[in-house]
């Protein structure tokens, strides 16, 4: 007989008493981008495709990102070993309580997790677990924890503000889930994206004019710049390919905007403020001064096995689902319609073992 999950319930709710911000997407924007080789955000809807490859693989496969959150259980009657409550896969216990009474003394299994950065899916006690009587554990929930630092620190100075500006836009793409001490903040819009908040003006110009087919921007200060960031003059947005000196190769016409003629002393924009959901996961909005920012990670598979139903959503809409995108003239492409089911289960099956 199976352990039995009662239910769940939020740890961090805001005033109004809402509902968890649930952030459990497996793949970035710029990621689908760099994928299909698009010139930056042109398909407005590119997040809820994301969105709905990462709830395909949630529904397969359980949650890969890091949830804190209390979940109840129950022991039932006749249990062989009644040593040993499973559990949902669980990164990090914070409290177990028994009716009102905490336990203290217990072993999570497997010792060496389920995988590298993986769970556990039992709990052991030296006594017997009682049968039919709540079981309360406060946690941290998911299949996988690993944090990698982006190498930027962000300030907000509040625990309400939406907007999280680095010193590195490139670093930063909508779909990503960060860790900034010890809450979890999601990345709506970013770079140009739809609901991207507006550039922040550079400290330097252009140096001389350019028209409409230029790819070298000379201005006065390269060192306000970087490589991979998107930059905003007039109306149009451009990629910063390369810096060198004070000389600045882009991708014109970026995010579906228009090359145009620009003049000397015209000031640019550099997207490094991004649209952000706080304390998502559970976690608690906070203040944060110069505090280094993190990102949460997936396992590679489950990131490409995200991107790959992604792209394939981008395309079946943009072909009007017939599978069939370009013309006679030009040429045209077929691609499968659906996405494999044998495919999905292939890459989800290593994270199965030992589930309850």
């Amino acid at each position: 007989m199976a352990n039995v999950l009662l239910r769940t319930s939020m740890l961090a709710n805001d005033p109004d008493g809402r509902a968890m911000l649930l952030a459990q997407v497996y793949c970035t924007a710029q990621q689908v981008c760099d994928d299909l080789k698009l010139t930056g955000f042109t398909d407005p809807s590119l997040m809820e495709r994301i969105r709905g490859a990462s709830e395909v693989i949630r529904h397969k496969g359980g949650e890969f990102l890091p949830v804190l959150e209390a979940r109840v259980f129950r022991m039932p009657e006749g249990k062989r070993n009644p040593r040993i409550l499973g559990i949902s896969p669980c990164l990090e216990v914070v409290s177990i309580f028994v009716g009102d009474e905490q336990v203290v003394d217990f072993t999570l299994r497997p010792r060496n997790r389920c995988w590298e950065g993986g769970p556990y899916v039992e709990i052991e006690i030296a006594g017997c677990w009682p049968a039919n009587t709540d079981i309360t554990i406060t946690g941290v929930w998911g299949k996988y924890e690993q944090a990698g630092s982006l190498g930027i620190t962000a300030s907000q100075a509040t625990g309400i503000a939406t907007d999280l500006e680095v010193e590195n836009g490139s670093l930063l793409s909508a779909g990503m889930v960060l860790k900034i001490e010890d809450e979890f903040e999601f990345v709506v819009a970013g770079a140009g994206s739809k609901g991207s908040p507006a550039p922040t003006t550079s400290p330097s110009s252009l140096e001389e004019a350019i028209d409409e087919h230029s790819k070298t921007l000379e201005v006065t200060s390269g060192s306000d710049f970087l490589a991979g960031e998107t930059i905003q003059i007039g109306v149009e947005d451009m990629k910063v390919l390369k810096v060198s000196g004070d000389l600045l190769a882009v991708s014109r016409g970026w995010n579906n905007t228009n090359a145009d003629a620009h003049a000397a002393e015209d000031a640019i924009g550099v997207y490094r403020t991004f649209l952000v959901e706080r304390g998502v996961n559970g976690s608690e909005a906070a203040a944060h001064t110069s505090a280094e920012v993190y990102q949460m990670q997936v396992p590679d598979t489950v990131n490409y096995l995200c991107r790959q139903i992604a792209a394939l959503m981008k395309m079946k809409a943009d072909s009007g689902f017939t599978g069939i995108t370009g013309d006679s003239e030009m040429g045209q492409g077929r691609y499968l319609s659906e996405f494999p089911p044998k495919t999905i289960e292939t890459v989800l099956e290593p994270f199965r073992a030992w589930e309850y």
